[in-house]
């Protein structure tokens, strides 16, 4: 390789292109991050180069070029192996340069800027060679509008008849907009320093387009280190990428397939467009929490992807390198039928997987599997996907019924677990398992399922039984041992419940919140029994018992709005009729009944025993052959 120090104006004045690699991720530079900054250094020159020159040179990086084969005749070209954020960023920014002049009438800058935006038609064969730097496919239609548009009312325009230019390419309209505003600014003289405003008055429109050009022209310096045919250029890729702006590990292993595929000489843009194009959305790339962390969609759904594939436990710190390392064993593996073996297949295959994954978020709200998603929020745990994803591919559409009763499972063993406290510490490899015990059974049945499940005897694995769900939900409060969306969760469940039951219910509104039924602050309005009154000892044993049912499930309800302070802490012959008032939810109609006109520690007790029968039917424990089916209402 060899490196060179190379001004702005030398790099992009020639007829070139530099092209960004279809493999390589989309334009993610942002404002705050990278466009201030880069603003502020030139701002310093350009104020420096106006108050009488003596701007000296700035250093904006490096970017690494590689040499692109090209026919004789045609125009050269390179591949932007890194640096591609950072060029298109100074496109954007000459661009907004050339506008502001044709704007003004510059014409003399317009075509001095143009020439480095542009290459001269006359000079190129192809539509696409007119750019000089011709960034990756899904962010190529916003820049080919920018770079055409002639200001910023200009692209607005374009947006609203393209709506497809606005998921995935606000960066790129955003960046140019950004850089559009500045340099107005600057030279309208809206950011000229208050010390030198009487001089810097006397300067012209001309003399501040002057300024802008001599910066660009003279000052702006970047390192291109151009890579011969000897280096390697995936191993630089990933060595450069190792600091800076982080590449996302679906960045890399992007870069990594569409490599292996191009050099295997296969059709990269139909590969692109036809199983990658999909991941270029906001939708992929949102942030979204794991745990303590959030990362991006992709990179959660490649991790699942790989713990399912390689049926191993995959860091998420690793994913990049347990990717490289997958394809290359699956290249070496002699099973004809093991799975993907070329690039082009992994590809294939990663793209399929990731619209089950999608399904699984965006599925019809009244599904099983919706509702399967929705309660699994409230375990808060994404260690069961990589099971989901190969009992899904497996049995549907072909077996949907199959694939919910697994669904039913799956919720009743997570759901049982929360309820008992018990730990998630050991779900990553208990699912894994699973998957490998499925493998030797050679069908993916919700039988072969439970009777796996039935097997885990320890405490970090183990189904809870009827036993241990009734003990949690009567010995221990549910209220405050679990958090508030944990417990809301378990109560919109028996809601949902008792509408399947009762075809006059209603389902389930949004927004509900949790009401205790006695209060947490009962003593003014709900004084103890005078039989508990009779000797001090008996009293705080009465004390102590109610607090402790306070906040047992049979003392909670659902409410569509919260009661107001007074009300819910009044009487129970003032807060029932206030309840009865959400009667439409199915939870509430308990307190109709001739057995809730009085409420006290007895009703507590008698209702928690009722939603416990109502907990064991919802989440039920698995029925394998041998086992006494369970019993229905």
């Amino acid at each position: 390789m060899e490196a060179n120090t190379r001004k702005l104006e030398r790099i992009f004045d020639q007829t070139i292109t530099y092209q960004v690699p279809l493999f390589q991720r989309p334009y993610v530079w942002t404002c705050e991050k990278n466009w201030e900054p880069l603003w502020e250094d030139i701002q310093t020159l350009l104020d420096k180069q106006l108050n009488g020159g003596g701007a000296h040179p700035h250093f904006l990086g490096a970017v690494v070029l590689e040499q692109v084969a090209n026919p004789t005749g045609s125009i050269e070209s390179r591949q932007v192996i890194d640096g591609q954020q950072r060029f298109t960023t100074l496109q954007l920014f000459l661009m907004a340069a050339r506008d502001h002049a044709a704007a003004h009438e510059q014409t003399k800058y317009f075509e001095r800027f143009s020439d480095l935006v542009t290459n001269r038609r006359s000079k190129i064969d192809h539509d696409d060679e007119v750019f000089k730097v011709w960034p990756t496919n899904s962010n190529r239609e916003a820049f080919k509008v920018v770079h055409g548009a002639g200001s910023p009312d200009a692209v607005d325009k374009q947006i609203t008849i393209r709506p497809d230019l606005r998921d995935g390419a606000n960066n790129i309209i955003d960046g140019y907009k950004y850089f559009y505003a500045q340099i107005g600014q600057w030279l309208n003289g809206s950011f000229d320093d208050k010390e030198d405003i009487q001089a810097l008055r006397e300067k012209s429109l001309d003399d501040r387009f002057d300024s802008l050009w001599q910066v660009v022209k003279d000052c702006l310096q970047i390192v291109v280190i151009d890579l011969d045919q000897n280096d390697e250029t995936q191993v630089i890729f990933e060595t450069l990428n190792a600091r800076g702006e982080d590449l996302l590990p679906a960045d890399l292993i992007k870069n990594y397939l569409f490599r292996l595929a191009e050099a295997r000489e296969d059709n990269v843009e139909r590969l692109y467009a036809n199983n990658w194009k999909s991941f270029e959305t906001d939708w992929w790339r949102e942030e979204v929490r794991q745990g303590r962390i959030t990362r991006p969609r992709v990179d959660i759904f490649i991790n699942h992807y790989l713990t399912m594939m390689t049926r191993e436990e995959v860091k998420s710190s690793h994913i990049f390198n347990a990717f490289k390392a997958f394809v290359r064993q699956s290249e070496s593996s002699l099973d004809p039928v093991s799975g993907p073996k070329t690039a082009a297949e992994h590809i294939a295959q990663l793209s399929r997987y990731a619209e089950v994954f999608k399904r699984f978020y965006q599925s019809d709200s009244h599904s099983r599997l919706a509702t399967f998603m929705r309660r699994l929020d409230a375990v808060d745990t994404t260690t069961v996907i990589p099971f989901l994803l190969y009992a899904y591919a497996e049995l549907v559409p072909a077996n949907v019924t199959e694939f919910d009763a697994i669904l039913e499972l799956l919720e009743a063993y997570l759901v049982r677990r929360m309820i008992c406290g018990m730990t998630s510490k050991n779900y990553n490899r208990y699912f894994v398992e699973l998957i490998k015990a499925l493998d030797k059974k050679g069908i993916i049945t919700a039988e072969n399922v439970a009777e796996q499940m039935k097997r885990s005897a320890g405490d970090s694995t183990r189904f809870p039984d009827d036993s241990a769900l009734a003990a949690a939900i009567t010995d221990l409060p549910l209220y405050g041992r679990l958090a508030q969306y944990k417990v809301r969760t378990i109560l919109e469940a028996l809601d949902a419940y008792a509408f399947n039951k009762k075809s006059e219910a209603e389902p389930l509104p949004g927004g509900l919140t949790i009401e205790h039924v006695m209060p947490q602050k009962w003593a003014d309005n709900w004084p103890l029994c005078p039989d508990d009154k009779t000797d001090p000892l008996i009293e705080q044993k009465s004390i102590q018992r109610r607090d402790k049912l306070l906040n047992t499930i049979g003392n909670l309800t659902l409410v569509t709005h919260s009661l107001n302070p007074a009300l819910s802490n009044s009487a129970w012959t003032l807060k029932r009729p206030e309840l009865l008032k959400f009667s439409k939810l199915n939870l509430t109609q308990y307190f109709h009944g001739d057995h809730a006109v009085q409420w006290g520690e007895k009703e507590i007790e008698t209702r928690t025993f009722y939603l416990t029968e109502q907990l064991k039917k919802i989440w039920p424990m698995p029925a394998v052959s041998g086992d006494e089916k369970a019993t229905t209402d």
